[in-house]
């Protein structure tokens, strides 16, 4: 069957091809009536058609302008000729004047055919007319001589009408042949639309320029908002909301101006919800239009592909999907070649949710893709989502989508194509996961070498692992060879810290445990089923789908386990990297802890050299006390360090802070005190010489504790008691005032060497204060024997001075009797005085000089004595040229029984005696002065007035 639009594209070309031929043409229909004339026709007779009339009007006004445009004599028999052929339905020819455009008659030849339709029909005549004014002018001057001039005419008129017409006649003919085909086919067509129409399923409308209903078929769909009853006369618009009204009128107004079908797409709120319609308008003849409305809803785009076979064969040979998806994501429709990429049937897709197909990390990207394309008209990106293969695989796909939408903007639809990309991802995942292991590798070599404590180092590895391998969270245990027991170090990713459940793990228990006793690395990509993985509903919870945890070992010593959890498949290539870099790390550790182990060793000895060299140094306890607090923070880095001395003379024996060290936020401690009962735990382990190490205050059960703790602002704490052979007890007490804080065993050894040297200080401290005491006891008496003893010599000097002076004679009686009175000796015997002093002094130095001969050779020994008077006083030098003495010789030379002779050679009392003499008796001065090899000279002053006595 031809298409009403064929037929349209027919009467086009044919009223073209008429309106541009050569000759005047002009069309009757079956009621006698002219209906049409052409531009040439119309030209020529200078007449024009109103083009805004009705089709009624208009063919009165063709009809008109024929009767007007014949001359008034021919008028009727032209009439006559065409009613008799009308009659027969036969072809005719006429001539008759038509008015030309300048008013001038023409004579015109017409010929006209009949017209018929395919069935047989008459429809009415077609003709053409041919201006013969000229020939006909031509045809009289030629036969004027002629005696039968009826024959001479018709056979000249045939002749130069056959010469000049045939070619025109020929064309016309053709035109008209394909013009009685082409109505013999709009007729069939006409009668098969008319069979289409009674069995057509959409509505049906005939409508004229104002949107009143000429006619209405309801077809086979049901339509609430048109009644059943007659509607014809009434606008179309009565039935329709206001805005679908508007539409509709613009329409008709556009298939009116254009004279082509147009077609849009609306919706009704209907009592059973929101329908979907389409709207074809066609344009008729007589400014009609043919109105067709169909109800598309949910499955427009579903039946456009179905009907459209070419399209269909395209979708189903190409190697993309196409898909068609409801506003709620059903499939409404996928490609066939569905099955052979995802393996499931058409039918097992058709009609199911796009939800359980999609990855259920890819849902969300595609729940927002759709909702966007939705909310704006812009086009969107394409994206990327895995769809599950019937084995259970996922494919890696690329979508472009777009909505469906009606004349008002609502979506009716989502209609898409994806490709897949698996291959693709797969290179690309392959290529970022090289990157990804590279730059873990890269920043796990740098956490080794550049890292400056150990804990950074395991910090910075951990890290490492979330950042590039994706990991949820990742640890590192290292071991506690005195315990057994796998500590807890670092913990990076959704958990970070490290004073929880798995703080202290038992070499040989759990999933931890069990890879450092073992040796060997865990790994699974299904912790679900993993039988070691403990809490299950817990890694279902977070989303855990692979486990891996490697032992730290070196040199077939475990030094640790690092492990991770993953929300993704861990590849094969990712264990090896994880590998090799358990491994690298190991032996980071162990040269890390080697380091720590030597910088603490010699921070230890420094810390103890310090305290050694101080407690030599000074024995000063108390800045060596002060000194060992302020070190010990600064070491340890906490918060707080203290001494307290245990009181226990006192009535009730208590505790005293006398040193501390702390942050300058710290309320200050210094001479606080608490008795045994407000601190009864910590007393009590003191006391009885135990360490207290607490890593976390919560964990205390005792509440006297916890309330001291608490009052101190303590969060982890430490004290090594202090016991000296002395009795006295002390304690150093660590704390942190900062959340949990393990005490680590070499800190724990430090201080307790600190502990030993300060009790060793102690003790020495305080036996150098009992030998200062016993020796400053005998040293007074030392001093009290001293004063005795010199009081003793002075007594012997005396008695000595008194025998001596007894028996030296008459002469030294005299000398000693003059000398007891010194002014009458100075006065009344100077002379004498100075023989008596130079021959005392020559005998006393032959004497010395005897000694001496052995030691000291002189060649000419001399004496020299010298006196004066000076001022008010007698000065006599008496000086010899002998050996001298030495500074110790001359300091005690006056001491009474000091002598420089052999035992038995002198009392050494001459000296003393002369001192006291002249000091003592006369208040003068005698001083010796003397060096080693210089000689030695006495000088003697005695005032020339007599002294008070003393």
């Amino acid at each position: 069957m031809v298409a009403p639009s064929e037929i349209q594209q027919d009467e086009k070309v044919f009223y073209q091809q008429v309106g541009t031929a050569p000759l005047m043409i002009w069309m009757a229909g079956c009621n006698t009536l002219y209906c049409y004339f052409n531009s040439n026709w119309l030209q020529f007779t200078g007449t024009y058609l109103t083009t805004s009339a009705s089709a009624s009007a208009q063919e009165d006004e063709i009809d008109n302008i024929w009767a007007c445009s014949v001359h008034p004599e021919d008028s009727q028999q032209c009439k006559n000729i065409y009613l008799a052929a009308f009659a027969r339905h036969d072809s005719f020819q006429r001539q008759y004047r038509l008015r030309r455009a300048d008013g001038e008659y023409r004579w015109i030849l017409d010929t006209a055919a009949p017209r018929f339709a395919v069935d047989g029909n008459f429809v009415g005549y077609i003709g053409y007319c041919v201006d013969i004014t000229e020939v006909r002018s031509t045809m009289r001057e030629s036969c004027s001589t002629s005696t039968n001039s009826s024959s001479c005419l018709h056979e000249i008129t045939e002749q130069k009408q056959a010469a000049e017409l045939t070619k025109a006649l020929e064309q016309l003919q053709a035109e008209t042949a394909k013009r009685q085909a082409a109505e013999a086919q709009l007729r069939q067509k006409t009668s098969e639309f008319t069979a289409i129409l009674q069995v057509l399923p959409d509505l049906y409308f005939r409508l004229d320029a104002d949107g009143s209903i000429l006619d209405y078929k309801q077809g086979l769909m049901e339509n609430p908002y048109i009644p059943t009853g007659d509607c014809q006369g009434k606008s179309l618009r009565e039935y329709l909301p206001t805005a679908v009204g508007d539409r509709f009128q613009q329409a008709i107004t556009q298939v009116l101006e254009t004279q082509s079908s147009v077609t849009f797409e609306y919706t009704l709120p209907l009592p059973k919800g929101s329908e979907n319609f389409e709207a074809r308008l066609l344009p008729l003849p007589d400014e009609q239009i043919i109105v067709l409305v169909r109800d598309i809803s949910d499955k427009v785009q579903a039946a456009f592909i179905e009907s459209d076979a070419k399209f269909r064969s395209i979708v189903e040979n190409a190697n993309n999907i196409i898909f068609a998806l409801t506003l709620e994501g059903i499939f409404s429709y996928v490609s066939p070649n569905w099955t052979e990429i995802f393996g499931h049937e058409v039918a097992e897709v058709e009609g199911k949710s796009f939800f359980p197909f999609i990855h259920p990390e890819d849902v969300p990207i595609c729940a927002d893709y759709f909702q966007t394309i939705a909310t704006t008209t812009q086009k969107q990106d394409a994206i990327e989502y895995r769809i599950k293969h019937k084995n259970g695989s996922w494919r890696w796909h690329t979508s472009n989508s777009s909505a469906i939408r009606d004349a008002n903007s609502n979506v009716l639809n989502f209609v898409g194509i994806c490709y897949d990309t698996t291959e693709r991802k797969q290179a690309e995942e392959a290529l970022a996961e090289r990157a990804r292991l590279a730059n873990f590798r890269a920043d796990v070599d740098a956490a080794l070498t550049q890292s400056d404590t150990l804990q950074n180092m395991m910090r910075r590895c951990t890290d490492a692992l979330v950042e590039h391998l994706d990991a949820a969270f990742a640890r590192i245990w290292t071991l506690n060879k005195k315990d057994n027991v796998l500590e807890l170090q670092v913990s990076s990713g959704m958990y970070t810290h490290i004073n929880g459940p798995h703080k202290c793990v038992p070499v040989g228990q759990f999933k931890i445990g069990l890879i450092a006793e073992e040796g060997k690395p865990h790994l699974t990509n299904s912790v679900q089923t993993d039988p070691r993985v403990g809490n299950k509903e817990w890694a279902r919870q977070e989303g855990m789908v692979a486990f891996a945890g490697y032992p730290l070992i070196v040199e077939d010593e475990t030094v640790g386990v690092i492990a991770m959890f993953t929300r993704q498949t861990v590849t094969e290539s990712t264990f090896k990297a994880l590998e090799f870099a358990a491994q690298e790390i190991a032996i980071g550790i162990k040269r890390k802890q080697a380091e720590v182990a030597l910088r603490e060793s010699a921070q230890r000895e420094a810390l103890l050299n310090r305290l050694s060299n101080q407690i030599r140094a000074s024995l000063d306890l108390n800045y060596i006390v002060e000194t060992a607090v302020q070190e010990i923070r600064n070491l340890f880095q906490i918060d707080r360090c203290a001494f307290f001395w245990y009181r226990q003379d006192a009535d009730v024996p208590y505790w005293e802070s006398v040193y501390e060290a702390k942050s300058s936020s710290l309320p200050c401690l210094i001479d606080d005190q608490a008795t045994n009962a407000e601190i009864e735990l910590i007393a009590a382990k003191t006391l009885n010489r135990e360490i207290i190490r607490i890593d976390d205050v919560k964990t205390v059960g005792d509440s006297i504790a916890q309330l001291f703790f608490q009052d101190f602002g303590f969060t982890a704490f430490m004290s090594l008691p202090v016991h000296t052979q002395s009795g006295e007890i002390g304690a150093f007490s660590c704390g942190s005032c900062s959340g949990f804080r393990p005490w680590l065993d070499n800190e724990v050894e430090l201080l307790q060497a600190v502990t030993v040297q300060l009790a060793i200080a102690i003790d020495q401290a305080k036996l150098y204060t009992q030998s200062r005491i016993a020796a400053q006891t005998a040293q007074d008496k030392a001093q009290q024997l001293e004063a005795a003893l010199l009081e003793l010599q002075q007594t012997q000097a005396q008695l000595i001075q008194t025998e001596k002076m007894s028996s030296l004679g008459q002469l030294v009686a005299g000398i000693a009797h003059e000398i007891n009175n010194p002014v009458n000796f100075i006065y009344g015997n100077t002379g004498s005085i100075e023989r008596l002093v130079q021959s005392a002094v020559v005998g006393a130095a032959s004497r010395r000089e005897a000694s001496r001969d052995a030691q000291y050779k002189c060649p000419m020994p001399t004496i020299r004595i010298h006196t004066l008077i000076q001022e008010d006083r007698v000065i006599i030098s008496i000086a010899d040229n002998g050996p001298g003495m030495t500074e110790e010789v001359r300091k005690r030379l006056f001491d009474p029984f000091f002598t420089t002779k052999p035992v038995g050679k002198g009392t050494g009392m001459g000296l003393s005696i002369g001192y006291q003499i002249v000091v003592k008796k006369h208040g003068g001065q005698i001083q010796c002065i003397s060096a080693p090899g210089e000689g030695a000279e006495f000088v003697i002053a005695i005032p020339l007035q007599e002294q008070p006595s003393t």
